[in-house]
């Protein structure tokens, strides 16, 4: 008897102790699209995305979150990845992965940038060659997009 409430206590704690599934590495180009799309749009939660992503593109969300309006209390949009697809050559440590995603009923498609560093994959926000400024044409894209975000509050 002694011997099976050791076994069911021993079995207890390693259950305890497991991570929760939400808390374990996803460790694939794809698995961390997926998770950085969802936190990063969806859930707003930011520091989750950051997880997954590079230094560069940390600071990017922190740059682009004093942006959002975070009192607002707006009904989320029905968000739903459709496809991701990867590419990556045999041993390399960058991917690139295109991704089109639902946010209402809006159709969106984006090429994410990922590097593996210390083995584990991260989203890196491609930057042009000075590495300190984005493209030209990435700026004007998030202007207009904040523009069209602030026009569809301003009419609810």
């Amino acid at each position: 008897m002694r011997k099976l409430a050791s076994i069911f206590i021993l079995s207890l704690f390693i259950v305890a102790c497991a991570p929760e599934p939400s808390e374990k590495k996803i460790n694939t180009p794809m698995g961390v699209a997926r998770t950085w799309l969802e936190n990063y749009y969806y859930h707003n939660d930011y520091e989750l995305a950051k997880r997954y992503s590079t230094m560069q593109t940390s600071a990017m969300i922190d740059t682009i979150k004093t942006m959002i309006f975070p009192d607002q209390d707006e009904e989320k949009l029905k968000f739903e990845v459709k496809n991701i697809r990867c590419k990556q050559t045999k041993g390399a440590k960058e991917a690139v992965c295109t991704c089109k995603y639902l946010e209402g009923q809006e159709e969106f498609s984006e090429e994410l940038h990922l590097l593996q560093v210390n083995g584990q994959w991260l989203v890196d926000a491609k930057f042009a060659d000075d590495e300190d400024l984005l493209l030209d044409e990435d700026i004007e894209k998030m202007t207009q997009d904040f523009e069209k975000s602030l026009d569809k509050l301003l009419d609810q």
